[in-house]
């Protein structure tokens, strides 16, 4: 009974952490309170581990998760410009994605932990791309 149990445990172990990560997948979110204005959008691919967004340029890489871990491959972008500040935004942005450690997602809110500690809080939103 105890095996049963313990493999009943593991299970649904295992069944938790592919639903967070399914979760992700094919959502849209934009940053909350980004400076400048900037509109800061992060998307995740509906069947591949893809990232993919826009703040002036488009910008695109894969991520790897576990359980709530998360990590952010280098992202390639186009490379057009913008208003100052909002190219500030972007290039700020890209910069930390590659630190960010953990995520948790809440209801329509999604949180990107680096690994000092930093947080950015994202909210959900319909994205047609």
């Amino acid at each position: 009974m105890k095996k049963f149990l313990s493999l009943m445990g593991i299970i649904a172990a295992l069944c938790s952490c592919s639903a967070e990560e399914a979760s992700l997948k094919g959502n849209s979110y934009q940053l909350q309170d980004a400076e400048n204005n900037a509109v800061v959008v992060l998307a995740f691919a509906e069947e591949e581990p893809r990232y993919y967004g826009v703040v002036v340029n488009r910008y695109f890489g894969t991520y790897e998760t576990d359980g709530n871990k998360i990590k952010f491959g280098p992202a390639g972008s186009t490379m057009m410009m913008g208003p100052q500040g909002e190219m500030e935004v972007e290039q700020k942005f890209l910069q930390t994605l590659p630190e960010v450690a953990e995520y948790k997602l809440e209801g329509e809110n999604l949180t990107l932990t680096t690994q000092d500690g930093r947080k950015l809080n994202f909210f959900k939103i319909v994205h047609t791309e």
